[in-house]
């Protein structure tokens, strides 16, 4: 078994093409990206392009039957051209049964074309046995080899931008089923909306994860119209790697619910997002609060109703009591132990929080106190509602 390695697959960005990330104590782990050796799927289509057939039943057969799961792969070669590696990778069973040869399956069910060799190019070590396969595929009229294709087999992905106030408006509180396609940062997602194939991006209402950083503007070109220098690359902040590696264990590339609950001012859609967790919905807003790796954001937790925004501050107070990440350094405010004698006081702002509230620090007694407005309410930030 030389040169096999073990690793978890992470993503399936096709029928052929999937990432397997590596196990390490603690951080995200290092990745890579293989393509099955000797194989062929049908492309996703992108804006401009359809699938073509019967590619997206091709990458939801691999990604249903390899994320999240332990695998053992081997690179058997490499294309320098294309910088891309060729392997094989077999599932482990959870049974006791012999691994699976992946490559074997998806061609058995007509799902991937093999790549025909001259001889002269590097192939699969388990050519011959792929194209037995794929012959008999062919005879049985399989997936690609299907003399009538079914009218499943090309998705009619809808091309207009979606209207995020309409969409809210229509699916409000309802549940929402879709597959995650990227994980942003740990409290940003793009996910495919199902069965209609809309592309949205939702945040994940009511917390704010670490930001993966903005790449800076490119230096101006000199007199002669060269370019100095390339933009520096964009510096994450502190556990912002580590709350996007959460993120992506827990829901890319899986099934998940959304809930939508807001859109701001930008059309931004923000919702709550459930995964399965033995078979349980878990509520990623909790989790990653409950871990040190987002915090409550005030406005957007006003989305989510009283019991849903209490819900959220419960786990961020565990965190902040455990110090835990992105609440390592955190410090609990003094606690006012001396009653307020008066209902006056002299003192001075240090914070307009919103159109209505204020923080006020007591010029006697040096604390910080939060002053509302009496019988008016201000418009909240961010929420056009």
């Amino acid at each position: 078994m030389s040169g096999w390695l073990q690793g978890t697959v992470k993503s399936v960005s096709s029928g052929d093409c999937l990432v397997i990330m590596g196990k390490v104590a603690s951080g995200p782990p290092p990745e890579k990206q293989l393509t099955l050796s000797s194989l062929i799927s049908p492309r996703l289509g992108r804006q401009d392009t359809p699938d073509e057939p019967y590619a997206w039943e091709s990458r939801e057969h691999l990604r249903k039957k390899l994320i999240g799961k332990d695998v053992v792969f081997r690179v058997d070669y490499t294309v320098p051209s294309i910088a891309r590696e060729f392997g094989t990778v077999y599932l482990k069973s959870a049974d006791g049964q012999p691994p699976e040869n992946v490559s074997l399956l998806v061609v058995a069910n007509g799902l991937c074309k093999v790549r025909e060799s001259s001889g002269q190019q590097a192939a699969s070590p388990d050519y011959d046995e792929l194209m037995r396969l794929q012959e008999d595929a062919q005879q049985k009229g399989l997936g690609l080899w299907s003399k009538e294709p079914n009218a499943a087999a090309i998705r009619t992905v809808p091309t207009d931008a979606i209207d995020g106030m309409a969409l809210l408006e229509s699916s409000k509180g309802k549940a929402l089923p879709g597959v995650v396609e990227a994980v942003l940062n740990g409290s940003t997602v793009k996910m495919t909306l199902l069965p209609d194939f809309h592309t949205v991006t939702v945040v994940v209402a009511g917390i704010q994860s670490p930001s993966m950083g903005r790449r800076p503007a490119a230096p101006p070109p000199t007199a002669e119209g060269e370019v100095t220098a390339l933009p520096a690359a964009p510096v994450p902040d502190p556990f912002a790697r580590e709350a996007k590696h959460f993120s992506e264990c827990k829901v890319l590339n899986r099934e998940v619910r959304v809930v939508l609950q807001g859109v701001d001012k930008f059309s931004n859609l923000f919702g709550s997002l459930y995964h399965a967790d033995c078979e349980q919905p878990v509520d990623l807003a909790e989790q990653l609060c409950r871990l040190g790796m987002a915090k409550v954001v005030d406005w957007s937790a006003q989305m989510l109703g009283k019991g849903g925004a209490e819900k959220l501050r419960l786990a961020e107070r565990a965190a902040k009591e455990q110090r835990l990440r992105i609440w390592r350094d955190y410090v609990p405010p003094p606690k006012n132990s001396s009653p307020i004698l008066s209902d006056s006081f002299v003192g001075k702002v240090a914070e307009v929080f919103s159109g209505d509230t204020l923080i006020v620090r007591d010029a006697a007694s040096g604390l910080e106190r939060r002053v509302c407005l009496s019988s008016i309410r201000a418009p909240r930030g961010g929420n056009p509602r």
